[in-house]
């Protein structure tokens, strides 16, 4: 089910286990200003979602954000050939190449959504290359797997699980993902520059969406980095 967040901006969440915890995953959807959309890690999309996403708009854009989000990735292409398709650095050799005519992202917006997004990359964590998006009109977030958020925290072995990973009960940076900041100047380098962005509202891929106060939390967050 899209659940709307703000004017131009969606999510449709999904069920995913990782060690037998059920983290969950999520789908980002953006509404452009020339009217097509952009999905942003898309999950599973089968005829019942294809035909609530007529509904907002064209499938324009394509994004694999980082080198984890690419399970769907071809699915999407295949469902939507008129669509352009963006992928983090790492992906393309997990998917066998990617879709003809893939582009990289970078640091900069593609002309396709340049003056509605903007960007990072996530430059000194190679485990992840993972590009991070503002959407200024509804003052939101885009992450994917920098932070989750499972506050409240759930019970049982996903309670637990979370525990280990050290994010029960809170927005956090994961100690998998930590692992994987391999120069942490750079990173502190783009946390700067995110921290320099108007959001309030923070959509995490994995746990609950921040509505309000995202700012904070992040800055909780990724201050130890």
């Amino acid at each position: 089910m899209i659940e709307e967040w703000a004017p131009g901006i969606w999510t449709v969440s999904a069920p995913l286990k990782l060690a037998g915890a059920e983290l969950g995953t999520r789908m980002s959807i953006v509404r452009l200003s020339q009217g097509g959309l952009v999905l942003f890690a898309p999950v599973e999309i089968d005829a019942g979602l294809a035909a609530q996403l007529v509904e907002l708009g064209p499938v324009v854009g394509l994004v694999a954000p980082n080198a984890f989000h690419h399970l769907y990735f071809l699915a999407a292409a295949n469902r939507y050939p008129e669509a352009r398709c963006f992928m983090a650095e790492g992906v393309a050799k997990k998917i066998g190449g990617g879709p003809l005519g893939a582009t990289g992202l970078s640091n900069e917006p593609d002309a396709l959504w340049k003056g509605d997004l903007e960007q990072v990359v996530l430059e000194g964590a190679p485990m992840t290359n993972e590009v991070i998006f503002f959407h200024p009109a509804s003052r939101t977030l885009v992450l994917t797997d920098l932070c989750f958020n499972f506050d409240p925290a759930p019970s049982g072995w996903t309670g637990f699980f979370l525990r280990l990973a050290g994010g029960h009960g809170r927005m956090a940076v994961s100690r998998l993902m930590r692992t994987g900041l391999k120069d942490r100047s750079k990173v502190r380098g783009k946390i700067a520059k995110i921290n320099e962005w108007d959001f309030d509202r923070v959509i995490v891929t994995h746990g609950h969406i921040i509505d309000s106060g995202g700012k904070a939390k992040f800055k909780e967050a990724t201050r130890d980095i």
